[in-house]
């Protein structure tokens, strides 16, 4: 078998694959960046333009198919995108997508489903990956020499999805040497409105530690769709919440929630006894661990349910070696055990469609839980750092 023809296959623009992933693609993120969208609350509120072009894209191969194409974005949306589940549209996706049975909109939100179809287009992601905040802290970092300033920052919005008046000006003065750092919080974080209490409290998610809004008599709604019943929490911890603070929507979906495993795993790695650096290289990888005695691996986390989507976002990992202060040995793309539970089949299609897994054979992809069992344990605690 040629190189070639191991490679991941290539469906060229004008082939139904293509069209079929651009038209998806368009529709879900339509979806998606409806930011503050009511769903069915909401009806009157304009519709995002990619959903027309996916309508008009829908209409043709509907009409191709013999047929009947939606009535205009409303029925898109309500009657398609909320009832309809993939199987049943005019498209043509790889078996390995493992679309059939998914639906774009659940209860009136975007499913994970659509979530991870939104981020693994490339041009849609950058838009919040590589966002002016995202960049400018990495920007500031790099002319001050200070790496360990932007790994600061990711852990914080890691770790502190919710901050107290108090907590906020205790965290702005963290750093008084660099100007900068209180403007990246007041950019990073916003006041809780009044309307997002209950009598004078908040509630925060016990299992992602994330902000959860009121939702009437139906308790309280966490924003990750990891939760219990991918909707609701269970009991959230309570908290005073006068002139208390949140995180910004794009930087809980695309920081702290990944981000909570990679932090778990940092931690479970120190308590081996490694040296934890997060966030290294300005976020080149996730965590480079180092034992004492030489033994050092790099982690991409992904938190990703559809392997064949988390494919296109593997990255090629740093040539880090040698001298270097963040040199590794092995390195690990490392996916949460839970997304793999009852898919045997999750690896598989990873690993056929990653060209970066194709072209890195010193990288594995693995669970966070084989990963931590394959490394020493030294019976002593390590460390987390932000840097070398």
């Amino acid at each position: 078998m040629s190189i070639l023809e191991m490679l991941p296959g290539y469906a060229g623009r004008g082939s139904p694959e293509r069209e079929s992933e651009v038209l998806l693609s368009l529709v879900a993120s339509g979806l998606s960046s409806l930011s503050g969208w009511q769903g069915r609350v909401d009806r009157r509120r304009p519709y995002d333009s990619r959903l027309q072009l996916g309508l008009d894209r829908l209409a043709v191969a509907c009409v191709r198919e013999g047929l009947e194409a939606p009535v205009g974005v409303a029925d898109l949306v309500w009657s398609w995108c909320a009832e309809r589940p993939m199987r049943d549209w005019p498209l043509v996706l790889d078996p390995d997508a493992q679309a059939d049975g998914e639906l774009l909109l659940i209860d009136g939100v975007p499913s994970e489903f659509c979530r991870e179809w939104v981020r693994a287009n490339r041009d849609l992601v950058a838009d919040v990956h590589e966002s002016a905040l995202v960049n400018h802290v990495k920007d500031v970092a790099r002319a001050l020499g200070r790496p360990e300033l932007y790994a600061h920052w990711r852990m914080l919005l890691t770790e502190k999805a919710v901050l107290s008046a108090a907590e906020m000006v205790r965290q702005r003065n963290r750093f008084l040497d660099v100007a900068s750092w209180a403007v990246w919080l007041d950019e990073s974080y916003e006041p809780i409105p009044s309307e997002g209490t209950v009598d004078g409290q908040i509630a925060v998610c016990r299992r992602c530690r994330q902000w959860m809004s009121p939702s009437g008599g139906e308790g309280w709604v966490c924003p990750s769709w990891r939760c219990a019943g991918h909707r609701y929490g269970s009991v959230p911890n309570m908290r005073g919440g006068e002139g208390a603070y949140r995180l910004q929507a794009d930087l809980v979906g695309y920081i702290a929630l990944p981000g909570q495993w990679e932090l778990r795993l940092a931690n479970a790695l120190a308590a081996r006894g490694a040296r934890v650096v997060v966030s290294p290289g300005y976020d080149a990888l996730d965590t480079v661990a180092t034992w004492p005695g030489g033994f050092a691996i790099g982690v991409d986390v992904k938190d990703w349910r559809n392997p064949f989507l988390l494919a296109r976002k593997i990255k090629m990992f740093p040539e880090w070696s040698g001298s270097h202060a963040y040199a590794y040995g092995k390195g690990f793309v490392a996916v949460p055990k839970d997304r793999t539970r009852g898919r045997q089949e999750y690896f598989r299609i990873l690993c056929k469609h990653s060209q970066a897994l194709h072209a890195q054979p010193h990288v594995q992809a693995i669970t966070i839980e084989e990963l931590i069992q394959q490394c020493p344990d030294l019976g002593t605690p390590g460390v987390v750092s932000c840097g070398p």
